[in-house]
């Protein structure tokens, strides 16, 4: 199946629904505007297997993303990509499942998974859909572990499921183990979330004609599957005959408001308004079916619930105006229509969506299916309205959607309470969106089904969709057959045709297709007619004999059928997409086509660089992603796969060795052609060392990641591969240059010096760097230490390595390394070194905090170790050892290689193609160690994968040497050390991203003084107002430094959560209190003289400095101009103090302290600015007003601050500031412990 992933929305423009993986009303198209994720939004995803990836908005509409594998799979590898704008990330033991089509790769587009509302802090479940194998009972089927059951889906032979997240190994191991029970299971897909997607529009449509002809839908069931309905509203008063709810609401009441506006649209009386407002078909009665939640939105299952009640409770028509994302028409809310309509004979009229401004293949599930009327949206001219979702069919390339309604500024009954779309009085409100289109074709269905109560729901779509009346200019993915004339259908007896004919996709190979037109005549008397081809490609080019009909006249007899044969000539035809259709007066077939290359079977398999055959992970993209290849190809034999000649990019990836000399091998074909049968062998005999070459010894500090991005005609494609420290060599295949399209290969690194090195004695020996266990104390400096071996399994031998180093060598069962310490510690050893199993990891990542093991403790491969115990046995052995535990210098390399991948790739880290950065990490408080990460973008990248944080000592400075090359750079500080170093840094002091150039030398300053509540320069936090609200933006947290800043930590569970409040005064009234002074806050029309006073307090141990801050902002506002936006007038004051790294300053002295009172960027600076300051040693007990100070301009300040001796302070300096300009704006902050004494 390929799919799309888009929200099931409402169809209407009121409404913005949030929504992939619901079922929501075909919503009301959203309202332009709508913010993007804002700097700082988190997610976190848990897999179906347990893994976590963690997503971060940043600045610049980028976001970092970070995989975790769940307990237990701590060894497990993922294939990571970002498709045409999707980030997928699939673990291997799910990747054969997911090409084999067992696993719905939408349970891994993180993306998609995100936006539907299902990530862990919107659900703590899983939601999926289990499909059981044929012949298996739903009912009596095994349940898979760590699920919760839910409904039986008979239309999908399968049944509602929700994994338990805390859970998710069990799960896995149920589905995947060797006692699996997922026999009965055959497939599992997501649980999709699907959204919701009149007095002019009715008249449109031929309405008003139909009713004096005596056809209103009197008679008829119509079922709305939608948001429920107001049963108190005068339009709907007698008109529900039958109603359910199947969503998470309580009862069947419309909350949403917009099921009650597509009900009065079908059948409403328009009693509210002297009946002026009567929907299309007002004789029609109504079954409500509830599937859409209070909030808009459902699950594929609970839709699919609703479906099935609609269907067997006798309704003729069910109107459906909702939707998820785009797909071929097999997933199972397609899947469930088309069994549901041939099963029961309802005709399902469905909301094409609201993604036209997407562009082509938008088309939304349940839209998708065959047997659906699918509905596109028209405004009162007749013109497509922008939001419209639009054909071809993803996959087949069908044509969809079927037919056009009026659906934009659609008047119609508003549910009581709600606000949907711009309401017009107390019982109507105006919408847009195809959920507005789809009940004007349900209400003509139904007058159609009156008029011939014995039609199929077939012929139903087809008397509707063949008099349909098209608009020039549009083509049938854009509009299907045209607007809905359900006069033309029902009003005169005639001839209606088949309404919509799919001729392909065809190739060469598929010799003469042929299809026939059915032609039904509703009159008493034999009809001539004469039916005409109009066949054209998007180029205007036509299929000239290609494609022909069988006859040119055609007699359809009294009350009868006839046919036409249309017959498409695939080898005479030239490939394309041909549309257009088979007309007959006004009487038309819809015709779609589409001409495909050849196909050629293609054989897949590769070789490792030892030449042997190992298993590989394949990916393979190519013009059309319905090709596309996600999969591990085993060793033993080729994949074997048919593809149509077009071009192609291919990676393979071939992972060999055990850490911590483990190699990943990766074979690139960014650009090949497939014209006939090819054995495509991704050969890695020939891979190259990436290698990077640092003017220092430097080691790997964290993870290694490489990505290769290509773009060629439509595709995007960006593949990422993540390795921990134990892979030390990365090697990739030379490649020709790309000659369409674009290319880029890197990798990036993360290197330090060594922390432990070793020399063997008395030989000179090659230099070898040891790994640390986690909790190992860390040498410093030089040592010289003889080595004595010691059998795991005789711990009495411990004793002979007093003052030497323990050699531990293997136990039979392993060795324990806590044991082998404590061991060697009592023998009064001065060091551990434990030899590793033969097919044993050997990395490990030193932790600088926690409990440390009583001597340093190493880990060394079971080669070196032994040969080394084997050396020693035969006479004195010593180790010269060199320990660095902090790196005075980092390298952040970012290794790029344009277009082509050359014979070598040496990458010499110079000034030629780095920046150098003094990163001077200020102590806040008692850690000794904080955290750090450089996240880095390309400048096609929207997510960064896979980057660490990292370690660095506080009250230090080091030099970080930076790749340059247009790499994006976003260096993040987190003032104390976070235990979950294999994750992204999630809390901390930010900086705006940027680049850096070739021999730049830049200096940072992280946490120096003062840190306090600020609009920070250059960080593009607006605090602003629009009409009657403003929209602060002010961080908890600002450094000195240019675009510093960090939120409180007050939600994180700390023991000591950071304490904020902000408050808003009008005229000296409180009107708004919150947590921060960042989201909306009222106005009043008129001019006001406004307040803000944001106090925080943060105690926690690492946290010396500012811990306690009051600021008040006093300021004019008045209402903007409409339409307009203007920046609110909240001065700053930036403070100049010099200290050391400590934060302190010489007591007992006097100290320069500058100042500076401005406006936020984008404003004039401010007029006559003016500033006191007042300072106390004794937390702001006492003040003193410092009186040495002067104006040097720009609203910069020069104070001097005469410090008093140590011992007649606290050891802290308050800071106590009131700044204030011409226009009567002023500022006053206070800072207790602004910075400390020495």
């Amino acid at each position: 199946m390929t799919w799309r992933s888009r929200a099931i929305t409402l169809g209407c423009t009121g409404a913005l629904v949030a929504a992939l993986g619901h079922a929501a009303p075909a919503a009301a198209e959203p309202a332009s505007g709508s913010p993007a994720p804002g700097p700082g939004e988190r997610h976190t995803v848990t897999l179906l297997t347990g893994d976590v990836v963690q997503v971060e908005s940043v600045q610049g509409g980028r976001q970092i993303a970070t995989v975790r594998p769940g307990k237990g799979r701590e060894n497990i590898r993922f294939t990571q990509s970002e498709v045409d704008g999707k980030l997928q990330v699939i673990p291997a033991d799910a990747v054969s499942l997911v090409a084999d089509d067992r696993l719905d790769k939408a349970l891994f587009n993180v993306t998609d998974l995100i936006a539907q509302g299902y990530a862990d802090e919107s659900s703590p479940t899983v939601p999926m859909i289990a499909h059981y194998a044929k012949g298996v009972s739903i009912a009596s089927a095994p349940a898979l572990a760590a699920t919760t059951q839910g409904a039986e889906l008979p239309s999908v032979n399968g049944r509602a499921v929700r994994e338990d997240k805390k859970r998710a190994g069990e799960f896995w191991q149920s589905f995947t183990g060797p006692h699996a029970a997922s026999g009965a299971v055959e497939r599992i897909t997501l649980d999709r979330k699907v959204h919701a997607s009149l007095d002019r529009s009715v008249p449109q449509i031929g309405a008003p004609e139909a009713w004096a002809a005596g056809f209103d839908g009197s008679g008829v069931a119509v079922a709305v599957l939608d948001t429920g309905y107001d049963p108190n509203h005068p339009d709907l008063a007698g008109k529900v005959a039958k109603s359910a709810n199947f969503s998470t609401s309580p009862d069947v009441v419309d909350r949403f408001g917009h099921g009650t506006h597509v009900a009065a649209t079908i059948a409403g009386s328009g009693a509210a308004a002297g009946g002026t407002r009567k929907g299309a078909a007002p004789g029609a009665k109504l079954y409500v079916g509830k599937v859409l939640g209070d909030d808009g939105t459902a699950s594929s299952s609970e839709v699919l619930q609703g479906m099935e009640w609609a269907a067997n409770s006798g309704a003729k028509v069910i109107n459906m105006s909702l939707g998820g994302g785009a797909t071929d028409g097999t997933d199972d809310l397609s899947v469930g229509l088309n069994e549901l309509t041939a099963r029961t004979g309802a005709l399902f009229v469905v909301a094409a969506g609201n993604d036209g401004q997407n562009g082509a293949s938008t088309i939304g599930t349940p839209g998708t299916a065959d047997s659906a009327l699918t509905v596109g949206a028209v405004d009162r001219k007749d013109e497509l309205a922008p939001f419209s979702s639009m054909g071809p069919r993803l996959g087949d390339q069908a044509v969809k959607p079927d037919i056009t309604a009026p659906g934009v500024g659609i008047v119609a009954a508003r549910a009581a309470g709600t606000s949907l779309g711009e309401v017009v009085d107390q019982y109507y409100t105006a919408a847009s969106g195809t959920s507005m289109a789809t009940p004007h074709v349900a209400g003509a269905a139904a007058i159609l089904a009156q008029r011939y109560p014995q039609w199929t729901a077939q012929q139903l779509k087809d008397g509707l969709a063949s008099t349909s009346k098209p608009s020039a200019g549009l083509n049938a993915f854009q509009q299907g057959g045209g607007r809905v004339d359900v006069a033309a259908a029902a009003v005169h007896p005639g001839v209606f045709a088949t309404g919509t004919l799919n001729l392909g996709p065809v190739t060469n190979d598929s010799g003469p297709v042929r299809k026939e037109i059915t032609y039904t005549n509703t009159t008493s008397a034999p009809v001539t007619i004469t039916p005409k081809l109009d066949l054209r490609r998007g180029d205007g080019g036509t299929p000239g004999d290609a494609v022909r009909l069988d006859k040119s006249t055609v007699e359809v007899p009294a009350n009868g059928t006839a046919t036409v044969v249309i017959t498409v000539d695939s080898a005479a035809l030239v490939p394309g997409n041909y549309t257009g259709s088979v007309l007959v007066g006004a009487v038309h077939t819809t015709v779609g086509l589409v001409k495909e290359p050849p196909k050629h079977k293609v054989s897949i398999s590769g070789i490792g660089r030892d030449g042997k055959a190992y298993p590989m992970d394949l990916q393979l993209f190519g013009d059309d992603m319905r090709y596309d290849i996600v999969r591990t190809i085993q060793s033993d034999h080729p994949f074997v796969t048919e593809l149509p000649e077009g071009t192609y990019y291919a990676r393979g990836m071939f992972h060999t060795g055990l850490a911590p000399d483990e190699e990943l091998a990766i074979v690139l074909n960014p650009e090949f052609s497939i014209t006939k049968d090819t054995n495509l062998v991704l050969d890695a005999r020939n891979a190259i060392p990436v290698q990077i070459k640092t003017p220092r010894p430097s080691t790997l500090e964290n993870i290694i990641s490489s990505y290769a991005h290509r773009e060629f005609g439509s595709r995007k494609i960006s593949n990422y591969v993540m390795e921990f420290p134990g892979v030390r060599h990365i090697y990739v295949t030379p490649t020709q240059k790309v000659k369409n399209g674009t290319f880029e290969f890197g990798t990036r690194w993360q290197l330090t010096a060594p922390m432990l090195t070793a020399t063997t004695l008395p030989w000179v020996g090659v230099k070898t760097e040891l790994f640390y266990y986690a909790l190992s104390p860390a040498i410093s400096g030089f040592k010289w230490l003889g080595v004595v071996p010691v059998d795991g399994d005789k711990p009495e031998q411990f004793a002979k390595a007093r003052g030497k180093i323990a050699l531990v060598t293997p136990a039979k069962d392993g060795t324990n390394p806590d044991a082998a310490a404590k061991q060697a510690a009592a023998a009064g050893a001065a060091m551990a070194m434990v030899v590793s199993l033969p097919d044993e990891h050997t990395y490990a990542h030193w932790q600088p905090r926690g409990n440390r093991l009583p001597i340093p403790t190493v880990r060394i491969t079971n080669e070196q170790g032994m040969k080394l115990a084997d050396r020693a046995k035969f006479g004195f052995t010593s180790l010269f050892l060199q320990g660095t535990p902090v790196s005075p210098y980092l390298y952040d390399i970012m290794q790029v290689t344009h277009d082509q991948i050359p014979q070598k790739i040496v990458y010499q880290v110079s000034e030629r193609n780095s920046a150098t950065v003094t990163a001077n990490y200020h102590a806040t408080g008692k850690d000794e160690w904080l955290s750090e990460q450089r996240f880095g973008w390309r400048p096609w990248e929207k997510t960064a994968i896979n980057q660490y944080q990292r370690y660095a000592h506080t009250g230090t400075a080091r030099e970080e040497i930076v790749s340059t090359d247009e790499t994006i750079w976003q260096h993040r500080v987190n003032n104390k050390l976070s235990w979950d170093t294999f994750q992204p840094l999630a809390v901390g002091m930010l900086e705006q991203p940027h680049t850096f150039s070739p021999g730049q030398r830049a200096t940072e300053n992280w946490y120096a003084p003062v840190v306090r509540p600020a609009i920070p320069r250059g960080a593009g936090l607006e605090n602003s107002r629009t009409g009657d609200t403003f929209a602060f933006r002010i961080p908890e947290f600002a450094d000195p430094e240019t675009s510093h800043y960090a939120f409180s930590e007050a939600e994180l569970g700390d023991d000591q959560p950071d304490q904020v409040s902000a408050k808003l005064y009008q005229d000296g009234k409180l009107v708004k209190e919150g947590p921060v002074a960042w989201g909306k806050f009222p106005a009043s029309a008129g001019p006001a003289k406004y307040r803000l006073d944001l106090s925080l307090t943060k105690s926690t141990p690492d946290w010396a400095y500012g811990t306690h801050t009051e600021t008040s902002w006093t300021f004019g506002s008045k209402r903007p101009a409409e339409g307009k936006t203007d920046l609110l007038p909240l001065l700053q004051v930036d403070y100049g103090v010099q200290t050391d790294l400590t934060q302190k300053a010489r007591a007992g002295r006097s100290l320069p302290v500058e100042f500076t009172v401005r406006n936020q960027d984008g404003m004039a600076a401010p007029k006559n600015p003016q500033l006191t300051v007042e300072v106390s040693y004794d937390d702001g007990r006492t003040w003193t007003k410092v009186k040495r100070m002067d104006g040097i301009g720009g609203g910069r300040f020069r104070a001097v601050v005469d410090q008093p001796r140590l011992d007649r302070t606290n050891g802290f300096v308050a800071l106590r500031v009131h700044g204030s300009d011409g226009d009567g704006n002023a500022v006053q902050q206070t800072v207790l412990r602004a910075y400390g004494l020495s």
